[in-house]
């Protein structure tokens, strides 16, 4: 671990079963779209979240559609899927109303605890978790910033928290999307 990544404590109220989940709203380039979901099937997304994204295709039956090939077969047999909202709000009272059973741990007994999934944007905040701090402890839908100008006030506003990605060097402020999708995926399925 480096020495400035801060060990999370061990949550008694860890999830046993984690699923992560992706968000994508205000992601301006299709390239980026196109990669984000091929990374939501690579780390075991089972569900998609999209917000708007109108000039995208996302029915992998479409004529013309734009999903990747690699994950044609994987929306159609039922293996992930994409649920469209026209609004954020939407997408935000749909994901929880999914409930997400955790185990509460105490000295005396394991019980099960029905929560419902975080909204964890991916965005450098004051009060973003470092991602090496594996600040996980149950399912997460992680919500990705636009390409250009992160995440708007109203992501920021519905996120239930944040994680950044340290940066090592001084070349630039920001990841490319899907990249940083691809660290956060990687990072929540070895947590």
């Amino acid at each position: 671990m480096p020495p400035h990544a801060t060990p999370m404590p061990v949550d008694p109220h860890r999830c046993k079963h984690p699923t992560p989940y992706l968000i994508l709203t205000n992601i301006s380039k299709r390239q980026n779209i196109k990669k984000l979901l091929q990374l939501a099937a690579a780390y075991g997304c089972p569900t998609i979240f999209v917000v708007g994204q109108k000039k995208f295709e996302f029915d992998p039956d479409a004529e013309g559609t734009e999903i990747p090939a690699t994950i044609q077969n994987g929306l159609r047999n039922g293996k992930m899927k994409i649920v469209h909202f026209d609004k954020l709000h939407a997408c935000v009272e749909h994901i929880k109303s999914i409930s997400c059973c955790v185990e509460k741990v105490d000295a005396n007994n394991i019980q099960a605890e029905k929560t419902t999934i975080p909204i964890i944007g991916v965005e450098i905040d004051n009060s973003s978790l470092n991602l090496e701090g594996e600040p996980f402890t149950s399912s997460v839908a992680f919500m990705m910033g636009n390409e250009g100008s992160g995440m708007t006030d109203k992501q920021m506003s519905v996120c239930d928290g944040f994680i950044r990605i340290s940066q090592y060097g001084g070349g630039t402020a920001s990841l490319n999307v899907s990249v940083a999708a691809g660290l956060v995926l990687h990072r929540f399925f070895h947590w």
